[in-house]
């Protein structure tokens, strides 16, 4: 989708930094629980290749039960760490809608409610919330006027989808195969595909950290104004055609 120039929208434009920065640290609280759950999820792996191995005097008295429980706690700080950083990731990813807004009223597919509400309503949040931090993506490019627009690309936008809508999916299909798994060797094999599962939201969140300090970034550079390349001309003052400054 092309932009025009940017043109006064009707809201004020709020600065997305301090979101970002929570946004990053909440993510780097997922992360932290994922490799937690890792470590332990690595211990129980191990305990039952003793045990199918009939090695038993290499597992402890009461050392499964400890790390099975302790497995459960690190499931419940995964959950616990994803819905706080979910929360805080919508409320910027409304606000940087908001601004997007502003910088270009006409380069949105879908209305700016969807920012919040695309995440909730079911088949639709498989790639509303993609549409919509597509159309943020765009708006946030450099202003055509200045010479330095060519069409964003949606690269790491897409990369940062698939990788959150597959760790989610892999996440549901692992924590199923735990569940059911009934005798030793099964949960050996449930816990290869938690632990991989695991390191594939880690994978996930790193994107969606990439993500939010991007669309950040330029939102910063589109109202700063970007520095001209050699030979260009602008009139006015950088940023001067925004309705206001980042606040």
């Amino acid at each position: 989708m092309s932009i025009n120039p940017v043109r006064p929208g009707t809201g004020p434009l709020r600065s997305p930094n301090g979101l970002s920065q929570a946004v990053v640290v909440m993510l780097g609280a997922v992360i932290a629980a994922d490799l937690f759950s890792l470590v332990v999820g690595f211990d129980l792996h191990s305990m039952w290749g003793s045990l199918l191995s009939g090695s038993y005097d290499e597992v402890p008295d009461d050392s499964y039960d400890r790390a099975e429980s302790l497995y459960g706690v690190t499931g419940a700080m995964q959950v616990l760490t994803l819905v706080a950083c979910a929360v805080v990731f919508i409320v910027w990813f409304h606000r940087v809608r908001g601004n997007a807004e502003t910088f270009a009223p006409d380069a949105h597919s879908k209305a700016p409610g969807w920012a919040v509400g695309g995440w909730f309503v079911p088949v639709l949040n498989l790639w509303y919330p993609r549409r919509v931090a597509l159309d943020i993506w765009t708006a946030s490019a450099p202003e055509p006027h200045l010479g330095l627009a060519k069409r964003a690309s949606s690269g790491l936008i897409n990369l940062w989808w698939t990788l959150w809508l597959v760790s989610q999916a892999y996440a549901n299909l692992a924590s199923r195969l735990y569940e059911d798994a009934e005798d030793g060797a099964a949960i050996q094999q449930a816990l290869v595909v938690l632990m991989s599962s695991d390191v594939l939201d880690i994978v996930a969140a790193v994107a969606a950290i990439l993500v939010v300090r991007r669309i950040t970034a330029r939102q910063n550079e589109k109202v700063n104004g970007p520095a001209l390349p050699a030979g260009g001309q602008q009139t006015g003052t950088p940023g001067s055609s925004l309705p206001g400054e980042l606040r």
